[in-house]
């Protein structure tokens, strides 16, 4: 009755430690995943970083650009303002002949 008892409570126990060494795979394969997670994470995350930077790149362009045409713009005004004069001066000359 004991090496019974004994023997069954050995197989228990050896089912105990299969269960055990299951859990600790799946634990091991869910670790596996999670890194595997982080690392794609880590990836994307510096892709985000490049992005942002090209992106704060393309926006420093687009400010130069922006600053070349209102220069440009001031310019026509000035060369406007510079034709009307020359349209005045030159009524003042038809209205003096």
């Amino acid at each position: 009755m004991l090496v019974n008892e004994s023997l069954i409570l050995i197989n228990e126990a050896r089912n105990s430690v299969n269960e055990s060494l299951i859990l600790a795979d799946e634990s091991l394969i869910l670790v596996d995943e999670s890194l595997i997670l982080a690392d794609e994470s880590l990836i994307l995350a510096d892709e985000s970083l490049i992005l942002a930077d090209e992106s704060l790149i393309l926006a420093g362009e687009c400010l130069i650009l922006a600053d070349e045409s209102l220069i440009l713009a001031d310019e026509s005004l000035i060369l406007v303002n510079e034709s009307l004069i020359l349209a005045d001066e030159s009524l003042m000359v038809l209205l003096l002949l």
